[in-house]
């Protein structure tokens, strides 16, 4: 059995939005039997205004499985509860989609709390995911945050979610990463990038494309509002995956060799196709002709 396959739903967020259990069945339709949900907001009391209870009905209804899912302001306050939510879903995972690191007291504290929310998932039979970007290369204390994220982090109660498509934009080898940190990582989200729009690849050099990212450099630490405020200038910097230019095999192949991946996730953040279920419908079909992953 290879690694399972799976589509991370932020991809259909949209659709998502005004028919969220539809949207859940679209996704089974197509084809796929594992899914991770979006954005859901620990400081809210239900997602999309369901239960955990009518999600898991829907997803069993529909033949898929909700292996996790994204969670968003997670705190001390709200983590239990958190927990509590994605085990009644039945999921095995939960993801911190995004965090930023402005200074390294701010780094250490949220080590603190990962490790924390780490333990406290595993309570719940759960374990803790956080799906790198591309700023977590940047330079603290003379080493990346991503290397001082995993030496303060148990490897037992943190776990990385490998996104190679901003590891690449990032200018950072993923395979050779995959090889530096082997044990850390859990799963793989893979996205994918338009050849025509390959001068604005580099993230370090994307303020000469578009002023609004003047702040986007290796020197200087993101404060947590910058990837935001380009959503706007970089819609046309994904597309479906298998039509672009990264290599999906060799890190498919690496993981396989290691062992320790559940779970490949496809998404992506955009598309210029007229509906979300036609991109996700195409990654499908292109991701059938890998080899070493289970539908």
């Amino acid at each position: 059995m290879g690694i399972k396959v799976g589509l991370q739903g932020y991809t259909v967020r949209e659709y998502m939005r005004f028919d969220p259990l539809g949207a859940l069945r679209k996704t089974a339709g197509i084809g796929y039997r594992y899914i991770e949900l979006p954005n859901y907001d620990a400081s809210g009391s239900a997602y999309y205004g369901l239960s955990a209870k009518e999600w898991k009905k829907e997803a069993d209804a529909a033949g898929i499985r909700i292996i996790g899912g994204y969670a968003t302001n997670l705190s001390d306050e709200n983590l239990e509860k958190t927990c509590a939510f994605f085990q009644e879903l039945g999921c095995s995972r939960m993801v911190i989609p995004i965090d930023y690191f402005p200074s390294r007291e701010i780094l250490d504290e949220k080590c603190r709390f990962y490790n924390k929310a780490g333990s406290l998932c595993q309570k719940y039979g759960l374990s803790l995911f956080y799906e790198n970007h591309y700023h977590e290369f940047q330079l603290m204390d003379g080493q990346t945050v991503m290397d001082l994220l995993l030496a303060q982090t148990d490897p037992e109660r943190f776990h990385l979610s490998l996104n190679t498509y901003w590891l690449m934009r990032g200018l950072v080898d993923p395979y050779a990463f995959f090889q530096k940190y082997p044990d850390r990582i859990g799963s793989i989200v893979q996205e994918d990038f338009p050849l025509d729009q390959i001068d604005k690849f580099n993230m370090w050099n994307f303020k000469n494309h578009h002023p609004i990212a003047e702040n986007i450099r290796y020197d200087k630490l993101l404060q947590g509002n910058e990837i935001q405020n380009i959503h706007p200038v970089q819609c046309e910097l994904f597309t479906e995956i298998g039509e672009g230019i990264l290599k999906l095999q060799p890190i498919i192949d690496l993981a396989n060799e290691i062992g320790n991946v559940s779970y490949i996730l496809l998404k992506q953040d955009f598309t210029r196709k007229p509906t979300e279920f036609e991109s996700i419908e195409i990654s499908l079909r292109n991701y059938r002709k890998i080899r070493g992953v289970d539908w």
